[in-house]
């Protein structure tokens, strides 16, 4: 609360939360004071139809119904993404289906010419199906988003923490973080962003202030 109050977020602000569909941050927003909206990261979702769009490549050229074009599955694909990005639900729902009986189709017709399968094709559409369907509720009009300058990604924000992560806590320095260490500073970075790390030390250690000992967000020391 007080980190969000020195953000210049009040009570009576508006508070856009945008996650990957993790639902253990529902308790953390149900428990400000604040009215609030939650939108999935688009970041997500990019990645999972980045690993479709490559798994479908391969297999985009050729007709595959009687009216459909030279590159009928790429085609339907892309209208697949073009309505998850625009907020369609019902749309990218009936192409998703279609997108998925192509595949079946694409299969059988295939099926004696020794070709490439579509398997791992349909299980990453599913999963994206899935995802989204999971989530339908936080999804937005990515496009209309971005051209209102309005935040749909937190990568610029995960890809720090991954760097921080990785040179901390993996094996590519001599010096590593443990998991307790990693999870004890975590805490008390969260408490010197509240002003509640010397509440807390007083606590803790009651002999605090009889010495002189300070924390870096303190001016002056304590005294003797």
């Amino acid at each position: 609360m007080t980190f969000l109050s020195d953000s210049g977020i009040d009570s009576g602000s508006h508070l856009r939360v945008i996650t990957d569909g993790a639902k253990d941050l529902a308790a953390v927003s149900n428990a400000l004071p604040h009215t609030g909206r939650w939108v999935l990261d688009w970041a997500h979702i990019g990645r999972m139809l980045q690993n479709l769009e490559r798994a479908i490549a391969p297999l985009a050229y050729g007709q595959i119904t009687p009216n459909g074009s030279a590159f009928e599955l790429w085609d339907l694909f892309i209208r697949f993404r073009h309505f998850v990005w625009t907020g369609q639900a019902r749309r990218w729902k009936i192409a998703g289906e279609r997108l998925y009986a192509l595949m079946e189709i694409w299969d059988r017709r295939e099926a004696d010419r020794n070709k490439k399968p579509t398997g791992n094709a349909r299980a990453r559409l599913m999963a994206v199906i899935y995802y989204l369907q999971g989530n339908v509720e936080s999804l937005i009009d990515y496009r209309q988003w971005q051209q209102q300058s309005k935040r749909i990604s937190t990568s610029f924000v995960e890809s720090t923490i991954n760097r921080l992560i990785g040179r901390r806590m993996c094996k590519g320095q001599q010096m590593r973080w443990s998991r307790d260490g990693a999870h004890g500073l975590l805490q008390v970075r969260a408490s010197l962003l509240n002003h509640e790390l010397d509440d807390r030390m007083h606590r803790w250690y009651p002999w605090i202030g009889g010495r002189r000992i300070s924390w870096p967000s303190m001016s002056t020391s304590h005294p003797f």
